[in-house]
């Protein structure tokens, strides 16, 4: 199958970014179309709308254009990754729960998903109070 490729001004639509934007960027090198000239792939469509969420963070566009340059050329599938920003660093977050320092060279960060150790933790409360019920409860049959 063949994939899709938009124009700048469908890109536009798409993204909520303004067809001179995008035409500025292109410019800029921050989103460079994969395939022909002027026609956006889904995979920059996905880096037009992360680009604009990072500049209206206040993200400067020297930093927004090192961080993704990083991010694709370490190979990375910016369409699976959740992108945060305080501002000034960006943080790209992978599915497996690793966090990339997008600004310090892909610097791993440890990233703990405390959901999942309270579910952990709920269970095995859950498993404890359970056997100490049946424990309790077979000191009393036995002693009955």
């Amino acid at each position: 199958t063949v994939a899709m490729e938009y124009s700048a001004a469908q890109a536009a639509r798409l993204t909520g970014a303004s067809a001179s934007q995008i035409a500025y960027w292109a410019r800029t090198g921050l989103v460079v179309p994969e395939g022909r000239p002027a026609r956006y792939s889904f995979r920059d469509l996905v880096a037009l709308r992360v680009v604009g969420a990072l500049l209206a963070a206040g993200l400067a566009p020297a930093r927004v254009r090192r961080a993704l340059r990083y991010l694709i050329d370490a190979g990375e599938d910016v369409t699976g990754l959740r992108i945060v920003t305080d501002g000034d660093r960006v943080w790209a977050c992978r599915d497996d729960g690793q966090i990339l320092d997008a600004l310090s060279h892909g610097q791993l960060a440890l990233f703990v998903a405390v959901d999942s150790y309270a579910a952990e933790v709920a269970a095995e409360v859950a498993t404890f109070e359970r056997e100490r019920d049946e424990f309790v409860a077979d000191l009393r049959r036995a002693g009955t």
